[in-house]
C-alpha cells in the first residue's frame, strides 16, 4: 500500500524565519526519509522561496486568502476561508493526503475550516512561529490539532496558557536548527562599523529604532554605517507606510551613514560582511532565528530586551560563563540605549572577540538542524508506530 503524502501549507509570500525553517527542513532529508514523508508544499508563492526548494520536494500552487481587512471586508474574507477550506480538501483527496502540516496562521485557519466544515481527515500538525493568533481560535485550533509544536519554551508557555488544559499534552518544542553545509565559516569582527539588520521592514521589527540610533551616532561615530537589508511586503499596507516613515527619517535628519539594500537573494552573504547585527522586535517573538543565524557567522548581536532573542542571547551569555547584565541586551525600543551600545562596542573593539569566537559552537551545540529534523519526523511519522 503506498504511503500517503504531507501536505505542508505555507502560502509562502515571503522569505521569512518561518519558511526558512521548512527549507532547512527539507534541504536535509535523506532520499530514504523524502520516500517516508513524500512532502508536499502547498503554497510557495513566492519564486525564490519556490526556487530554493529541494527537486525532490513536490509543490503545488495554492492562494490562500489575504487575511487583513477592515470590518467591511470580514464577510469576503469568510466565504474565502471556506472556499480555501474547499479546494484544500479537493486537493488533498487528489494527492491522497494523511498528514498536514500548517506553518503560518493563515494556514491554521483554513485548515481549521476544513476539519470544521468538510471533515477534512488526516493528523493534523501546527507549527507556532508566532503570537498573533487570537485566542479564541487558537483554542479551537488545539482542540482539533493532533500535535502543537513550538519552536521555543517562551512559545511553549504561550500555548499553555491559551489553550485548554486537555489540549496541553499535545505540545511539543521543536527549536530552529541551522544547516550549517549552506552558511560561510564564521568570521569573528576586529572592529564594529558595518551594522546590519536583516528583514522585511514592518513596524514589529523596529528598523525605525536602528536609524534614529544611525542619527545619534553620526557625528559621534562617523566611521559606523547602518545598512538595512529587506523591504516592505506590497500585500500589507502597514509596511508600506512604515518604510516611507523611515524614509522619510533619513532624508530629513540627512543621514548618510544609512543605506538600504533591498531584498537579498542570499542571507548569509550579507550577515557574512557585517560586524554586528541588530535584532529589534517592537513586541515579543517565539524565536530569533536571526540571532542564531548571526551568531553561527561570528557576529555581535545586539537586541532588543523583548521574548524571543532574550533567552537566546543570556543562554549564550552563561554558555561564554558570563553572569549578570548583558551587554548583548538593551532596553526595549530606546534608540539611546542601542546608540551607546553600538557606540561602546566600536570604541572598545578588544570587547568582541570573546564574545563572538565561540557562537559558532553554541549554535551548533543548541540548534542543530540534525536534533530539528529528528524531531519534526518523528511527529509527522507518529501514526504510523
Amino acid at each position: 500500500m503506498a504511503r500517503k503524502k504531507t501536505f505542508f501549507l505555507d502560502q509562502g509570500e515571503t522569505l521569512g524565519g518561518a519558511e526558512r525553517f521548512l527549507l532547512d527542513f527539507f534541504h536535509t532529508l535523506s532520499p530514504t526519509e523524502i520516500r517516508q514523508i513524500q512532502p508536499v508544499v502547498v503554497g510557495a508563492k513566492q519564486e525564490q522561496y519556490r526556487s530554493a526548494l529541494p527537486e525532490n520536494v513536490e509543490v503545488e500552487s495554492f492562494e490562500y486568502t489575504s487575511l487583513r481587512g477592515n470590518i467591511f471586508r470580514r464577510v469576503i474574507v469568510l466565504f474565502s476561508l471556506v472556499r480555501d477550506a474547499w479546494k484544500l480538501r479537493k486537493l488533498a483527496s487528489r494527492h491522497q493526503a494523511g498528514t498536514f502540516f500548517s506553518n503560518t496562521p493563515r494556514t491554521h485557519f483554513v485548515m481549521l475550516v476544513a476539519k470544521k466544515l468538510f471533515f477534512l481527515h488526516g493528523r493534523w500538525i501546527v507549527m507556532t512561529h508566532d503570537f498573533t493568533v487570537p485566542r479564541f481560535l487558537l483554542r479551537s485550533i488545539a482542540s482539533r490539532a493532533d500535535a502543537l509544536i513550538a519552536n521555543s519554551i517562551p512559545c511553549r508557555e504561550y500555548l499553555r496558557k491559551n489553550i485548554a488544559k486537555r489540549d496541553q499534552e499535545k505540545i511539543k518544542i521543536i527549536e530552529n536548527g541551522i544547516d550549517f553545509k549552506h552558511i560561510p565559516a564564521a568570521l569573528s569582527p576586529q572592529k564594529i562599523e558595518r551594522i546590519l539588520m536583516l528583514g522585511r521592514i514592518d513596524p514589529r521589527k523596529g528598523q525605525l529604532f536602528a536609524v534614529e540610533a544611525a542619527d545619534l551616532l553620526q557625528e559621534r561615530n562617523p566611521d559606523v554605517k547602518f545598512f538595512i537589508a529587506g523591504d516592505s511586503f506590497e500585500e500589507d499596507v502597514r509596511t508600506g507606510y512604515y518604510k516611507n516613515k523611515i524614509h522619510q527619517f533619513v532624508r530629513e535628519r540627512h543621514l548618510e551613514n544609512v543605506y538600504f539594500v533591498g531584498e537579498v537573494p542570499n542571507p548569509f552573504e550579507v550577515i557574512a560582511d557585517a560586524d554586528c547585527i541588530l535584532a529589534l522586535p517592537a513586541e515579543p517573538e517565539t524565536f530569533g532565528r536571526i540571532v542564531i543565524e548571526a551568531l553561527a557567522l561570528g557576529k555581535l548581536v545586539i537586541s532588543f530586551d523583548e521574548t524571543g532573542p532574550r533567552e537566546i542571547l543570556k543562554n549564550f551569555e552563561r554558555f561564554l560563563g558570563n553572569h549578570g547584565a548583558s551587554l548583548f541586551l538593551v532596553e526595549k525600543q530606546n534608540s539611546m540605549s542601542l546608540a551607546e551600545r553600538i557606540g561602546y562596542f566600536a570604541d572598545h573593539p578588544e570587547e568582541v572577540s570573546h564574545r563572538t569566537l565561540r557562537g559558532r559552537e553554541f549554535v551548533e551545540k543548541y540548534f542543530s538542524i540534525g536534533e530539528t529534523k529528528k524531531r519534526l519526523i518523528n511527529v509527522l511519522l507518529e501514526k504510523n508506530r
